[in-house]
């Protein structure tokens, strides 16, 4: 009894900590993705940057945990120093670019954006890690049961990563700026210390007030403050947090600009890209009624499109209507008129949801989108979703995109990128016309002879319609709709024949625009990435064979690589299945974010579930390892069964009212891939722990290859295996993992069984 009493602080810190951690990489990533105008690749290297200190420090560090003495006094040291490197490096994030010498507004290389994350996540990440493996050995002190220790903290930790979840999805980040979240997150690292030192309570109470008044009376100006750090050159006049990502408006003399996440949205005034948008579309239809806009109405879109006479329905869709609002804040009012018209209706939702739910048809719809860059953005170019887009069309109706081109010369890279789109829609639209410039300007028609690229006639529409326009005119487009322009570009895309077509489960088109990036900021890495496109699923297969065969051989005298194999497998097959889960609810249901942020916050409270689980009952388990086993043939098992199930949900081969039920269904299943992981750890701990008081240097050990899996699988996942071999590849690989680990794993036990 006087044990479990002892239990309840370290506890209660250990999750206090699980929840200031998650609130602070949920904060670091948002800044960084705004930092560096993010992309896939971004969020893969910071994940893997995290997990790999985490490891670092947890494998490495950890080892020293068992023999310093006064644990709870170093450990509440730790969580102080922890509170200060976290406020360090969100300042440090935001003022990354003029420290690597890139100017705002322009994209940072490759090897900069890594440097940056990679230096900049080291301390918080080494500290962390250690506490993990310190915790471990102080609650092995005094609960006096090694191994149920560990599988304490991890679910302790856990528990609190997913309080920390709920919280920040559904009340932090709609109510605080994001420096009072960082700071919230290094009170409750200062709350930690409170509860295990006692020598450190005055300091830790010092802590906790001055941050709290911090967050009081400082929180939003130096929020402001410092995010104007990064925009050097410019003034920042404003800047919001939604649950959808940071919205910076920022002044350069008389322009207003607008940006979304770090990347440019819109700038006012612009007429140019207003007018090119509306008017290129709208000309092709010879009497446009009716008008869906996807994004970017805000920019002066609107208000070009009600030039149009025979318009007299318009649906503006934003997903973020925080934009809106903004615009009409701080742009001026004659460049927001427009969204007061009564014929626009102005629908705050995911772009692709509300086109899958066809309540209307429209004659023209016009996506205005940033490039496919990431994988949320590619759901929106991808050859279902211009099916969805030609089910609500008019006959004759016309749907049009653009992306960025170049006017002139058209090189290898950016051809396989603007092939990509082009062959997708022609899957889809009989009729397929681009017209070039600086952005290629795709048209597709459910019926052919809808479209042209002939400017004679686009002017001829232009004078009926009396349109005044300042670029949109005769002589623009003579110039820039020339016979040798259009014919150059269509041969360009009819060479790109062999480009992948852009699906759902195989997204190649984001990984095709991390290509063109590469080829723009980091030339000499270009040529590794071209040649990862002719990845071949088979080769990975064989790899993990060998793999397995060096295992088997190194099995025969010790447990421990084949242990620890299967722990780095979990951790991959965890984080891959959470990633794979959240990118096929956004393409079945669209992006919602009160689901996406349930199915992060179901995987962490599973894994809290699973480790206290199998904590509860570790004494009474006989043969851990051959439970643990089962666990891994439950992952094997597992993987494929979220296959079959994705699937069908996006083939709609269930009823549509199972359907639309099965959306509460994923957390669910990222709560089970998570309860499988937490009762994983705790097990493989134990086994390789066995008589051994080496709490601290095991658990940290176990806890590092388990991240260091999971940085793997964050980083190859999301940016090479997805949109190279697609998700159902990407599941068999996690499958053949599992059956390698089994294997492994089974012939050891098969051998201790006969010794």
């Amino acid at each position: 009894m006087a044990k479990s009493q002892k239990r309840v602080r370290p506890i209660c810190a250990f999750t206090l900590m699980g929840m200031g951690v998650l609130l602070a990489q949920v904060i670091l990533l948002r800044e960084i993705m705004v930092v560096f105008s993010g992309n896939e690749l971004t969020t893969g290297i910071m994940l893997a940057a995290w997990l790999f200190w985490t490891a670092l420090g947890s494998a490495l560090l950890g080892a020293l945990a068992d023999r310093i003495p006064g644990k709870a006094s170093l450990f509440s040291s730790m969580q102080l120093i922890l509170a200060l490197i976290l406020l360090t490096s969100f300042l440090l994030a935001r003022y990354l670019r003029p420290l690597l010498g890139v100017p705002a507004g322009e994209i940072a290389s490759l090897p900069q954006m890594a440097a940056g994350i990679f230096v900049l996540l080291i301390p918080l990440c080494l500290c962390s890690g250690f506490l993990f493996a310190l915790g471990c050995s102080l609650l092995g002190e005094i609960a006096g049961k090694e191994a149920r220790s560990v599988g304490a903290v991890y679910a302790s930790e856990a528990l609190g990563a997913g309080i920390g979840g709920i919280a920040f999805s559904y009340l932090l980040i709609r109510i605080l700026t994001p420096w009072q979240v960082c700071l919230i997150a290094a009170a409750l690292f200062a709350l930690s210390a409170f509860l295990l030192g006692r020598r450190l309570r005055p300091v830790a109470l010092v802590w906790i007030g001055l941050l709290i008044g911090l967050l009081v009376f400082y929180g939003t100006r130096l929020n402001l403050i410092s995010q104007g750090w990064g925009w050097q050159g410019y003034r920042v006049i404003a800047s919001k947090d939604t649950i959808y990502g940071n919205i910076t408006v920022i002044t350069d003399g008389p322009q207003v600009s607008f940006f979304e996440n770090g990347v440019w949205t819109f700038t006012h005034p612009d007429p140019q890209t207003a007018e090119e948008a509306a008017h290129f579309a709208l000309l092709e239809h010879p009497r446009p009624q009716e008008l869906l806009l996807i994004g970017g109405g805000i920019g002066g879109l609107i208000g070009e499109a009600l030039k149009h006479p025979s318009l007299r329905h318009v649906d503006y869709v934003e997903l973020d209507p925080a934009l809106i609002s903004m615009g009409r804040r701080f742009l001026p009012s004659e460049a927001t008129l427009s969204l007061d018209d009564p014929r626009v209706f102005i629908i705050p939702i995911d772009g692709r949801r509300f086109v899958q739910q066809g309540k209307r048809h429209y004659d023209v719809i016009i996506l205005h989108l940033p490039d496919p860059t990431t994988a949320q953005l590619n759901r929106c170019y991808t050859r279902e979703f211009f099916a969805e887009v030609a089910a609500i069309l008019h006959e004759g109706g016309v749907f049009y995109l653009s992306v960025h081109a170049s006017e002139n010369v058209i090189g290898h890279t950016l051809a396989q990128f603007l092939s990509s789109i082009y062959w997708t829609m022609r899957e889809v639209f009989p009729e397929v016309v681009v017209l070039p410039g600086s952005s290629a300007r795709f048209l597709g028609a459910r019926t052919r002879g809808a479209l042209t690229a002939d400017p004679k006639i686009l002017v001829q529409r232009a004078r009926q319609r009396d349109l005044s326009v300042d670029y949109v005119r005769d002589y623009y487009l003579f110039s820039n709709l020339s016979m040798e322009r259009v014919r150059y570009l269509q041969s360009i895309l009819e060479q790109g024949k062999g480009a992948g077509i852009n699906k759902d489960l195989r997204p190649i088109c984001y990984f095709y625009d991390i290509v063109l990036w590469t080829a723009q900021y980091t030339p000499f890495l270009k040529d590794w990435f071209v040649q990862l496109q002719g990845l071949q699923v088979e080769w990975i297969f064989y790899l993990i064979a060998v793999v397995t065969l060096i295992l088997l051989w190194k099995g025969r005298r010790s447990s421990s690589p084949p242990l620890l194999w299967a722990v780095a497998v979990t951790g991959f097959s965890q984080i891959a299945l959470e990633i794979i889960l959240i990118l096929a609810f956004q393409i079945i249901y669209g992006y919602l974010y009160y689901a996406i942020g349930l199915i992060i916050t179901a995987y962490m409270i599973g894994l809290a579930l699973g480790g206290w689980m199998i904590t509860a009952v570790m004494g009474r388990i006989a043969r851990p390892l051959r439970f643990l086993l089962m666990v891994q043939a439950g992952m094997a098992l597992y993987a494929p069964g979220c296959l079959f199930l994705i699937l069908g949900l996006h083939q709609r081969a269930f009823p549509p009212s199972l359907a639309g039920a099965m959306e509460g269904v994923f957390p669910f299943l990222t709560l089970a891939a998570g309860f499988l992981g937490g009762v994983h750890f705790p097990l493989a701990n134990k086994i390789y722990l066995g008589q051994r008081m080496e709490v601290g240097r095991i658990g940290g050990l176990i806890y590092g290859v388990d991240l260091a899996g999971s940085a793997v699988g964050a980083l190859l996942i999301s940016v090479i295996l997805l949109p190279i071999v697609g998700i159902a590849q990407g599941i068999s690989l996690i499958v053949a993992l599992n059956l390698s680990a089994i294997l492994c794993l089974g012939i050891r036990a098969f051998g201790e069984r006969k010794g």
